[in-house]
């Protein structure tokens, strides 16, 4: 059997994670390999700059796999050599998703300075970083396989003031127990479980995930008296949002409504989403459209109509989901389709439908996506 190939499938047992692989430096050459990842980890939409320090290049060695879950990006890593990474402000021009990021420390010992904070992180330690800043660590020790997983999520998918997250950037999370532990099981078993979920599943889950990420933080600031009523404001927004997502294909879905069941008024609801910078109703236009951009790539919906699918989320007109989806995304709905939906399978032929986007070849779809 050729060498390579004898490579790849020693590293595709090895490797416990359902995730495509982006590089695994079983692929190259010993002298290679740093170099190879380097590349490849400069070519990301979060960009990093790579090195071994004095550590000999010739034991490098690493795995980084990368998948989307709905709008937020999962990455396992796992390396065998300590290596140092460094966001710097060239690489932010570059690229800047405008994103967060999180990291679970899985195995191993990695520290990272962010924000003025340096932060040791042991095993089921918590990480948060602004994609927008800069940021530099260490990973892995000699000898032993460290491995952490990262999820990377646009910033407006997180309903919490920046003015909060800020203090809490940087900084260790421990996620050994409590609402941590939470976070980090949901991490573990989403990027362990990633072939499992379909298109759909995925965005419900991305939903799942940030909302209970948002808990944490929440409860992290209380906790360091970093907020007091702001924290009060933030869990009704996490209400209301969870009601109106739970209710989007009720086309009669209002303000009145949703402030009504809330014992609030209608004016202090659009004051609660003016802090947020959106309206109301743009909000829930826009989540009306992100179920419909997913189910309209769902392969087991592959029958559905378009205007079906617009009437399953709450679009009442056919005429306007088409401005609405166009405006949004530039491009009509079913040219979208078009484009995005795998082939059918072939008649008689199992095939399993693995999601994977290159992150240099994705499609110009709405929301920034991972690394």
């Amino acid at each position: 059997m050729d060498r390579l190939v004898k490579r790849r499938l020693q590293r595709d047992i090895c490797s416990p994670w359902e995730i495509p692989i982006l590089i695994c430096t079983d692929d190259f050459p010993p002298s290679e390999r740093l170099d190879r990842y380097q590349e490849a980890v400069k070519d990301v939409p979060v960009p990093v700059l790579v090195d071994c320090g004095t550590a000999p290049s010739r034991d490098f060695w690493a795995m980084w796999q990368s998948a989307e879950l709905g709008d937020m990006s999962m990455a396992s890593i796992a390396c065998r050599a300590p290596y140092r990474f460094r966001r710097t402000q060239e690489l932010i021009r570059r690229s800047d998703p405008e994103a967060y990021r999180l990291v679970l420390n899985l195995r191993g010992h990695s520290g990272v300075v962010h924000e003025r904070r340096y932060a040791e992180l042991v095993p089921g330690d918590l990480a948060l970083y602004d994609t927008s800043s800069p940021f530099a660590g260490w990973r892995g020790s000699g000898g032993v396989t460290n491995e952490w997983i990262m999820a990377t999520f646009p910033r407006r998918l997180l309903p919490i003031s920046p003015r909060i997250i800020a203090p809490l950037s940087g900084r260790r999370l421990p996620g050994q127990d409590g609402i941590g532990a939470l976070v980090t099981g949901m991490m573990h078993h989403l990027a362990r479980d990633m072939h499992g979920y379909r298109p759909a599943d995925r965005l419900r889950l991305s939903y799942t995930f940030l909302d209970l990420l948002t808990t944490l933080l929440l409860h992290e600031a209380e906790s360091s008296g970093i907020e007091g009523a702001e924290a009060q404001r933030r869990t009704l927004m996490i209400q209301i949002y969870s009601f109106v997502r739970h209710r989007l294909g009720d086309a009669a879905l209002s303000p009145e409504r949703i402030a009504a069941a809330h014992n609030i008024s209608v004016r202090t609801l659009h004051r609660l989403f003016a802090t947020q910078n959106v309206t109301v109703a743009a909000w829930i236009r826009t989540q009306r459209l992100e179920r419909c951009r997913h189910d309209l790539i769902d392969p087991a919906l592959r029958d559905h109509p378009v205007h079906a699918i617009a009437g399953r989320w709450g679009f009442s007109s056919h005429a306007h989901f088409t401005r609405a989806f166009r405006a949004a995304y530039g491009i009509s709905p079913g040219d979208y389709r078009r484009r995005t939906l795998p082939p059918r399978p072939s008649s008689g032929t199992h095939q399993q439908e693995i999601w994977h986007a290159s992150p240099t070849t994705r499609h110009s779809s709405p929301g920034q996506h991972e690394t």
